[in-house]
């Protein structure tokens, strides 16, 4: 399975549950095409409900990420199942505990965005986060961990963003403990 890098950690226990290997590969639906036309994926998702199944014949079936094989598979589970995806979702959250998403937007001077901007992947490294390896996130390619920062957005912005489960609380304290800068101070 393959999911993008922003796709919620949910997917990671879901799939170590199961026993199946994830892929966790860049924003962009072209990092799933060679897994699912060599086989290697039988699925592969995004986080705006873009996904591409394996048909019984082993070729790839997309609809162009556009929601529809999501909405398709949620009315078979419903169906099915007698239940919406949200209350299998909720047995998800109690089973694995409920995720907690927290994004931090720092201000960041033009020299400081020109800075991050020379780092290689080799240069950052995290295998931590929130006090816990439960999920660290990466922009880096498929399967590869680490911090997920860099640079986005007009010269004063820079990205943080950061899941993790079981160290919600923690998550959220360190969130509250960065500095923040006023507008008057940028700049």
């Amino acid at each position: 399975m393959g999911k993008t890098l922003v796709s919620s950690a949910m997917i990671d226990r879901v799939v170590n549950d199961l026993g199946h290997k994830l892929v966790e590969v860049p924003v962009g639906f072209k990092w799933f095409v060679d897994g699912l036309f060599d086989g290697s994926f039988g699925f592969g998702g995004e986080e705006s409900a873009g996904a591409s199944f394996l048909r019984f014949d082993g070729t790839p079936w997309s609809t162009d990420k556009d929601g529809i094989i999501m909405c398709l598979l949620a009315a078979e589970i419903t169906a099915v199942t007698g239940k919406n995806p949200q209350e299998h979702y909720n047995e998800l959250a109690e089973r694995f505990g409920a995720p907690s998403y927290n994004r931090l937007q720092a201000s960041a001077t033009s020299a400081q965005k020109a800075a991050l901007s020379k780092l290689s992947p080799e240069m950052v490294s995290a295998d931590t986060l929130a006090g816990g390896s439960d999920h660290c996130p990466s922009d880096r390619g498929a399967g590869q961990r680490g911090g997920d920062w860099r640079p986005q957005g007009d010269d004063r912005q820079r990205l943080v963003r950061g899941a993790s489960v079981r160290h919600r609380r923690r998550l959220q304290d360190l969130l509250r403990k960065l500095p923040r800068r006023r507008a008057s101070q940028a700049d």
